[in-house]
């Protein structure tokens, strides 16, 4: 998996606020989301970003998706 285009991403885009990279790690996005799952409206998400955080679930987190809450 290669590096997240985060505009593609509107949430993901939304959470990560304080950074301007364009482009993130996966493991970079795994973390925010988690880390900042709270702010994050779940009716709202789009079904591709929805799938990417179910690749990133697999991949990153080994299958657990642990929000903060």
């Amino acid at each position: 998996m290669g590096n997240i285009n985060r505009s593609h991403y509107p949430a993901l885009n939304q959470i990560l606020w304080d950074m301007h990279q364009k482009f993130i790690s996966p493991q970079l996005a795994f973390a925010t989301y988690e880390k900042r799952w709270a702010y994050i409206d779940e009716q709202k998400l789009l079904d591709k970003e929805k799938q990417l955080i179910e690749r990133l679930t697999k991949n990153i987190g080994n299958g657990f998706f642990m929000p903060a809450i």
